[in-house]
C-alpha cells in the first residue's frame, strides 16, 4: 500500500488561506450596513385592533421609543382587516407619542 504525500506548498497554502479566513471575515463586517435607528413596523390582524397594535409592537426593536402610531380598519362585506403603524426610535431624545398604544408595556 503507497501512500499520498501532501505536497509541501499546498499544505503551506492551505495554512495561509486558514489564517487570513478570520481577517477576511471582520474586512466583511466593516462593509455591514449599521442598524437603523428608526423606523416604522407595521402588522395587518383579522382579529382586533388590540391584536394588531400588540403584534406591530412585538416587532420593534428592544429599547425602541414609539414615537408616532396609526390605527385603520378596512371593512370589506362582513370582514374587518385591522392595520396598526407604529414609528419607533432608539434615539434617546426620541419624544414618545403621547396616543395610547393598546396594551403597551408602559400602560
Amino acid at each position: 500500500m503507497r501512500r499520498i504525500a501532501a505536497f509541501p506548498c499546498l499544505l503551506a497554502l492551505c495554512t495561509t488561506a486558514s489564517l487570513l479566513a478570520p481577517c477576511a471575515a471582520q474586512a466583511g463586517q466593516t462593509d455591514a450596513k449599521a442598524a437603523p435607528t428608526s423606523g416604522t413596523v407595521e402588522y395587518k390582524s383579522n382579529v382586533s385592533e388590540v391584536d394588531s397594535c400588540n403584534q406591530a409592537q412585538y416587532r420593534m426593536p428592544a429599547n425602541a421609543t414609539a414615537t408616532a402610531m396609526r390605527l385603520s380598519t378596512a371593512i370589506k362585506g362582513e370582514y374587518a382587516t385591522f392595520t396598526c403603524r407604529v414609528k419607533w426610535s432608539l434615539s434617546p431624545a426620541a419624544r414618545p407619542t403621547y396616543r395610547p398604544i393598546l396594551f403597551s408595556p408602559s400602560a
